[in-house]
């Protein structure tokens, strides 16, 4: 999503003002990006093997399975298929959800996962989106420019290559040394290419710079209608595949904005429609065809909200990772709503998850004045028109709080003119719609003092000065113009410094952990401002914000890195290892020299010259200390010297500041800028130096104290680095960690406080929307007459279920949620077993998985749901969890209506991307297997499980039970 830098900082420095929720504003349907009935099926690869009872032997796992479901009479229909050696299975839709019970029970099935609908960020702005027709009785008959002689140069000289952020990730230099990602494939995941732009080859094909890929989609793909697949991904509808593969790989331009990988083999795989919508069956096909193609390196500058390792695409994500492709994938840009909120398929094991910093500089272009002043930067990537040309103001009285907001009697034709307005009063928009109705092309902007600047796509030229210059210029004007003075434009592109947030992480870039605390992100790399390659029926050129730009530098980087050490097969673990302990950690804000918790910036933000060249080689590049049930204080950091020297090596602990996710005494999370407090982690070393012999290695053991004196209802994410320095502070290394100084387990997942909905929730809306009665409610299920259940996690649940049970029924424990609350009233009653008796949970390094483990057994979810359909009575389900006694399913339930696992918390809409709450709508009397529920009197049990919690432990999960209501059809 792209993500304004202005507003950013503005929420920043001011706070958000959400609006007050609206009860009238909730839709009367099942909330969520699900597609109805379609589901990702994996098949065990040896299921064609094994097939008893089958009425004829089956050639591939694919038709054990179809057969399987044909003897049952089950309709499907089969969208993709997968077959590979990391996943074997399908994307199917089943034509009614009575026989979801008997696909999850065929013999060879092993995992499942719904369907779900993704989006690509907004187009960026382009001149063509503003059509102003000329006002009436305006000619364009130009002002005539006058000369003068400037008496003096200008006061500043300065030189500019364009707008490259190469230099801020060492790349310029890797490119100088000859190393420019040749012979190194790399795969784009997106929309499709443009690549008739000059800069990205001008063809498709073998010998061309997009050397193949694949179109899954084409043009009128929506994500709901069937796609239309090709093997040419060329696009000229939707500009991101375009701007990601033009930061990837671009031939050097007028900008100068060169790719970081120029030289590589790009494959462009299109996943997207003009719409900017897919499904993530069709992503997870393009992923397996990168593979099956033999590329090096793919880049994802996609995603949705997950905060689990577990969706889908994450596990595939997983697996590409281990069996030797390096995936850079952008961390999404929902960061204003603070901490555990990661994306997918960037929460994957072992892939770079890639989030932003804000760019060194902001772009501009230099005007030069006749008198000799300046020269002049002007806030646009654009030069405006070559001429020279005198100036014009409504006005040159700074109390005038509207300027340009109207046209004043008597102005001339303003084109010939560089009109000059101040800021404030009304849109922007406004008052550049003004002038440009009335002749007016060439338009500074003056602005406030102190103040970051922005960029507008307008159909005229429009430019932002600052004030001190907007002054200068206005103390030249009598009379609306400047008789004596002129600006001359000319291409002269400007790297205006970024002292406002320069080199700090991006507001808008995601803040993990993850809910099972892995690192999300990994590093980050400069997201905003980013001058970028568009189609041609898109001006060509745009600027832009989000993570899904800072992505593609990384995947650059990381095959600038494998082309340096001669594409002999570098692990994706040495590629993430060398790129995460090389880079450069980042402070918490220009004004604030504490380093930002790693939670926001990973492990810094990317130095590829570095990661080439290191001086000492660390593993691992990362340290995971989980919470305080699972604390995993000893760990060990491997050393090796690079180098043909004997090198003194010292260890030291850098704390980063300790994040507090939620707020103070209450259960809900803090947004963006997350409060970070001085409580640091303490590490001993068993030795804090080493002297080693050159290429020799040696382990370090080091022990660490989480901190204490936080508290520990707010979730304190404590973080730091381990420094490793050979004397020179410049070349050190630095190994993030990262630990959470509460319980996981304690974390609340429903939120029953009226703080945000303003209602007691969870809670039945009627057909009228309204909260329905304790007493009860009679549903007819005619038109709009059905129950709608409201809720709010304010924690990621790994599971979350709502059953249908008898009004009357005995559940055989006590909802904890059942009650009302009052808004003092934040503590949460919990009745939850502090026995734990879960394995404790080991963090491996990609290296130890094996391939041959996700091809076996059922996963622990496809059990959970298949049970939940079946009521416990199907086979195996009454005692799955490997014979213990499950209090869970001794719960009387008549039957499932609604199951979703790894679901991410909701937020409070600070980003205006919604996500604040989540419905389930019974729109049929139906339970989820699809079979009728009789009429009576009901009441919905909704249970959430906390994290780290046991599916068959009903202790471990929060539960409401609802008013009851009562079915009559």
């Amino acid at each position: 999503m792209r993500t304004s830098t202005l507003l950013s900082l503005a929420l920043a420095l001011v706070g958000l003002n959400v609006d007050a929720f609206n009860l009238a504003d909730v839709k009367k349907t099942t909330s969520g990006s699900i597609v109805p009935g379609r589901y990702i099926v994996e098949f065990d690869s040896n299921a064609h093997l094994s097939s008893s009872g089958m009425k004829r032997e089956a050639a591939t796992p694919h038709e054990a399975i179809y057969n399987q479901l044909k003897e049952r009479s089950t309709a499907y229909t089969v969208h993709q298929e997968y077959s590979n050696d990391l996943f074997v299975g399908a994307s199917i839709t089943l034509d009614s959800d009575l026989d979801l019970a008997n696909l999850l029970s065929a013999e060879g099935i092993i995992d499942f996962r719904q369907v779900h609908l993704l989006n690509l960020p907004a187009q960026p702005v382009t001149a063509q989106s503003y059509q102003w027709p000329a006002a009436a009785g305006l000619t364009n008959s130009t002002v005539a420019s006058s000369s003068s002689t400037s008496s003096s140069k200008p006061s500043t000289t300065t030189t500019c290559t364009g707008f490259s952020v190469l230099s801020q990730i060492g790349a310029d230099s890797v490119h100088a040394s000859g190393n420019k990602g040749k012979g190194v494939k790399i795969a784009i995941i997106d929309s499709g290419v443009d690549y008739t732009r000059e800069p990205l080859g001008g063809c498709y094909g073998p010998n061309c710079k997009i050397v193949g890929g694949y179109d899954f989609v084409g043009d009128s793909f929506d994500g709901s209608n069937d796609p239309v697949p090709d093997n040419d991904p060329f696009d000229q509808c939707y500009s991101h595949g375009t701007i990601t593969a033009g930061l990837v790989g671009a031939n050097a331009n007028q900008y100068g904005v060169t790719g970081v990988a120029p030289e590589a083999s790009l494959y462009q795989y299109r996943v997207f429609g003009c719409n900017g919508a897919t499904t993530d069956d069709i992503v997870l096909q393009a992923m397996q065809r990168a593979y099956d193609d033999g590329v090096d390196v793919i880049n994802l500058s996609v995603g949705e909200t997950s905060g689990w390792t577990e969706s889908m695409l994450s596990v595939f994500a997983s697996r590409l990772s281990a069996a030797g492709v390096v995936l850079a994938i952008s961390a999404g840009n929902q960061g204003q709503v603070g901490a555990f909120y990661s994306y997918s398929p960037g929460a994957g094991i072992g892939v770079i998850n890639v989030g932003s910093n804000d760019n060194a500089f902001y772009p501009s272009q230099l005007a030069t004045v006749s008198t000799g002043y300046g020269p002049v930067p002007y806030f646009n990537y654009k030069a405006f028109a070559s001429g020279t040309y005198p100036l014009y103001a409504f006005t040159t009285d700074p109390s005038v709080a509207a300027d340009g907001c109207t046209i004043p009697d008597g102005t001339p034709n303003l084109n010939g003119y560089v009109t000059l307005v101040r800021r404030g009063g009304c849109s922007l928009e406004q008052k550049a719609k003004n002038i440009y109705l009335q002749g007016g092309r060439q338009m500074f902007l003056i602005n406030t003092a102190n103040t970051v600047p922005l960029y507008q796509n307008f159909p005229l030229d429009f430019g932002m000065i600052s004030l001190e210059d907007g002054n200068y210029l206005l103390s030249l004007i009598t009379n609306h113009t400047s008789t004596n003075t002129t600006v001359t434009f000319t291409f002269n592109p400007y790297q205006s410094p970024n002292t406002f947030t320069g080199n700090i992480t991006s507001y808008f870039s995601e803040i993990g952990p993850t809910n099972d605390l892995f690192l999300a992100p990994s590093i980050v790399a400069p997201g905003t401002n980013m001058v970028v390659i568009l189609p041609t029926t898109m001006s060509n050129w745009s600027i832009v914000d989000g993570t899904s730009y800072s992505s593609p530098l990384v995947a650059g980087s990381a095959a600038l890195y494998i082309a340096s050490k001669g594409n002999n097969n570098v692990s994706p673990d040495k590629v993430k290892n060398a790129l995460q302990s090389t880079a450069d950690y980042l402070k918490t804000s220009v004004s604030d020299s504490t380093i930002a918790n790693v939670a926001v910036q990973g492990a810094g933000k990317v130095n590829i010259a570095q990661a080439i060249n290191p001086n000492v080689v660390v593993s691992p590049s990362e340290i995971l200390l989980n919470d305080t049930s699972y604390f995993a204080g000893t760990q060990y950091l491997t050393l090796t010297n690079p180098t043909n020297k004997i090198v003194k090596y010292k260890l030291s602990n850098v704390p980063a500041g300790t994040a507090l996710a939620y707020r103070s005494g209450m259960n809900q999370s803090n947004d963006q800028p997350v409060p970070q407090v001085s409580a640091p982690a303490t590490v001993k070393f068993s030795q804090s130096s080493v002297t080693l012999l050159p290429k020799t290695t040696w382990v370090v053991i080091m022990q660490f104290t989480a901190p204490t004196g936080v508290d520990a209802k707010q979730f304190p994410i404590y973080s730091g680095f381990i420094q490793v320095s050979n004397g020179n502070d410049n070349d050190a290394i630095q190994v993030p960690y990262l630990g959470v100084a509460a319980k996981m387990k304690d974390m609340p997942v429903l939120d029953p406080t009226p703080d945000y909905l303003g209602i007691n929730s969870p809670t039945i809306l009627d057909e009228s929307g309204a909260v329905q009665s304790s007493s009860g409610h009679t549903y007819t299920f005619q038109g709009d007459s059905y129950p709608t259940v409201i809720y709010r996690l304010v924690g990621g649940t790994p599971l979350l279920l709502i059953d249908l049970v008898g009004a009357n029924a005995s559940l055989g424990f006590t909802p904890n949620y059942n009650s009302r609350r009052s808004t003092t009233s934040m503590q949460l009653k919990r009745e939850i077993s502090e026995a734990v008796q879960l394995e404790k949970r080991k963090i491996n390094s990609v290296n130890s998985w094996n391939l041959n483990s996700w091809t076996s057994t059922k996963t622990n979810s496809l059990i959970s749901l298949y049970c939940q359909l079946t009521n416990f009575k199907g086979k195996g389900c009454s005692a799955y969890n490997t014979g213990k006694s499950n209090t869970f399913a001794k719960v009387p339930i008549l039957g499932n209506l609604y199951e979703n696992d790894y679901i991410p918390r909701s937020t409070d809409n600070a980003d205006g991307q919604k996500g604040d709450y989540s419905t389930f709508a019974l729109q049929q009397a139906r339970f989820a297997n699809g079979t009728s529920v009789p009429n009576g009197t009901y009441k919905f049990l909704m249970r959430a499980l906390h994290i780290t919690g046991g599916r068959t432990k009903e202790a471990d999960y929060e539960a409401w039970l609802s008013a009851p209501f009562t079915i009559a059809q």
